[in-house]
Formats: structure tokens, sequence, C-alpha cells
């Protein structure tokens, strides 16, 4: 016979502690934050002693609401102010984070500069200028809009779900687009710039779908996050200038479009304009350039 003070041993689950759960959330944070931002993890880190002070000062959901928001503050002064700062002495520039007259370049989005995902050579930086430049005399009032270049430190660490963008030399560009009444503009659709894809037409190579059916089921995974929810059209006249432009600077050895863009932007015979290959994805939401 069970002894009456004898735990009742079935039905019961193991109690998961709160020392086990907060380590495992703080490990998971530390993780996404590494590799979506680069040095998120390490200013997450930094920011556990500010959070728990800020958590005994204003109990309940109001500590973890401010705490919250001191970390925003964090990423956004240190991505602002402080890395570009320690970046630049060992060979990464970020771009500009707003377009000047002088200089008419700015980020596709801001989330690209709160990730840190907006730093390149000093070489990669003075091409964009000239492109930005000569895009803004040919075509008066338009801005050039990049995308995800590389992150602030260290050869090789990967710019996910790049395959490529580690070493400060690759950028991504916007297409040019049109609004409704056929205005050129200075936006990217989507909240990223990327997905929105002009696919081929009748007639065009649809390599996409010769992708699909080799099993890279990754290619198009982009352009099906996205809906057809934009009122910008693609500007096949602006869009064909700017890759002639982009190629003609010696400096720049290759640029990735989809094969049936080349075509159609008139690029047939120019060998710096390729194919980028089934692994990676396809390439008609955006231009992928490099040294």
């Amino acid at each position: 016979m069970r002894s009456p003070t004898a735990p009742a041993q079935c039905g019961l689950r193991p109690r998961v502690s709160i020392y086990t759960v907060r380590p495992l959330k703080h490990a998971l944070a530390v993780l996404l934050l590494t590799l979506l931002t680069q040095v998120g993890g390490i200013l997450y880190l930094l920011h556990i002693p500010i959070a728990r002070k800020l958590r005994s000062l204003f109990p309940g959901w109001r500590g973890s609401l401010i705490g919250a928001t001191s970390f925003i503050i964090l990423l956004v002064a240190a991505a602002i102010w402080v890395i570009p700062t320690v970046a630049r002495p060992i060979g990464r520039v970020p771009l500009p984070l707003r377009a000047t007259t002088e200089v008419p370049l700015a980020p596709g989005g801001w989330l690209t500069v709160l990730a840190n995902r907006h730093y390149v050579k000093p070489e990669m930086l003075d091409v964009l200028q000239g492109v930005a430049k000569r895009m803004a005399a040919r075509f008066p009032g338009t801005e050039l809009r990049y995308l995800d270049a590389n992150f602030p430190f260290l050869e090789g660490y990967p710019l996910l779900p790049h395959r490529s963008h580690d070493d400060g030399n690759k950028v991504d560009i916007s297409f040019l687009y049109l609004d409704e009444q056929g205005k050129r503009v200075n936006a990217s659709p989507g909240l990223l710039g990327y997905g929105y894809v002009e696919a081929p037409g009748p007639g065009e190579q649809d390599q996409p779908a010769v992708c699909a059916d080799r099993g890279y089921w990754q290619y198009s995974l982009l352009s099906t996050l996205n809906t057809d929810d934009t009122d910008l059209t693609f500007d096949e006249v602006g869009t064909a200038w700017l890759v002639r432009t982009i190629t003609a600077d010696p400096r720049i050895g290759k640029v990735f479009v989809e094969p049936h863009l080349k075509t159609r932007l008139g690029q047939g015979g120019n060998d710096k304009v390729r194919f980028h290959g089934c692994v990676a994805v396809r390439h008609d939401d955006h231009i992928h350039l490099q040294l």
C-alpha cells in the first residue's frame, strides 16, 4: 500500500524551471540577432542587465515594454553612430542613410540599415555614388536605391540568405519604377524591396521554370512571399540605362539579372551581365553587382 505521504507518480508532468527557459530564450535571441544583423547578439547580451534593472523599477508589462524600447534605441544608436566608426578603419564603409542633391543614393528600406546590411568597401561606395550622380543627371530627381550589401565586419561572414555578400564587394540595387501616371518614382516595392518580380513574358526565356523543373525549390521562394499589391510598374527604359551605366565602369566585374531581362534590356552582348545559377534565387526583382 502506498504511503499517504508519498507523492503520486502517475499523471505528473515535470516542471520547467524559469532558470531553464530564460537562458534558452536568451540563447535563441542571440543566435537570431547574430545571424540577421551580425552584431545584434552582442548588443542583446550587453542589454540584459539594463532590461533586468528596468523590470525591477517597472514591474509587469510596463517593464517589458520599456525594456524592449530601450533595446531598439540601443540598436538604432549603434547602427547609426557606433558601428560605422568602428568599421571604417578596417575597410568597410556604410552606404548613405539618405539621398542628397549631391549624392542621390539612399536605402530601399530602413530595415537594411538597422540590420547593418549596408556596408561595402570604399571602392564600391565610389562606384555607386558615380552611378547615382549620372542617373540623376540623366533622369532629374531620380535616386539610386540600394538593398542588401554586406555586414560591417569579418571577411567571409555570411549575409543570409545571400550566398556571396560576404566580402564588401557586392551590393543589390533596386530596379527603377514608374507610378500609375507613368512618372519615375524614388521607391522600391515591399518592405525589403525583394520578391516583386518582373516575370518572363511570352516568348522570353523562363529560367525560373527551368530551375523549378530541376528541383531548385528555393529559386522563386521570395516571390511567393509577396502579393501583387504594389502600384509601381517596372521602368524598362530607366533600368536598361542603369545596367548599361553600371557595367560601363571598369571596376565592376559582374552583374546578375535574370536571363529574360538581360535580353529585354538589350544586354545580350554584354559579357558582364550574367546568369547566377539555379542554386541562388531569381534576379528579376533586383540587380546584383560586384567588383
